[in-house]
């Protein structure tokens, strides 16, 4: 990720902009991802409650493992990732923020 500001009085370039919603984007495929995990397991857990065949306790209890296993994988490195790109958008956005509010 580039680490280049814009200086006051610059106007914000497409390639900036485009940048901004390439972020924006895996911000938001991020936030789905561990929102849909986070269904599944919850999901899961409600029918392993209610499961009465060993077999289906069998079945759910290693789909709950499998959900959970990728929610704990997809959480490594999540926060910086997502810090990371939030940082970027701020750097990238807050010299036009600032001309807009000033200006």
């Amino acid at each position: 990720m580039s680490t280049a500001t814009i200086k006051p009085g610059q106007g914000v370039s497409e390639e900036y902009m485009r940048k901004i919603y390439q972020n924006l984007g895996e911000l938001r495929g991020l936030a789905q991802l561990v929102v849909y995990l986070a269904d599944q397991i919850e999901e899961t857990d409600k029918r392993l409650d209610a499961a009465t065949d060993p077999t289906q306790v069998a079945f759910l209890n290693r789909v709950l493992a499998m959900y959970t296993q990728e929610l704990e994988s997809r959480n490594q490195g999540l926060s910086g990732r997502i810090t990371a790109i939030s940082q970027d958008v701020s750097t990238r956005m807050r010299p036009s923020l600032f001309r807009w509010r000033n200006g």
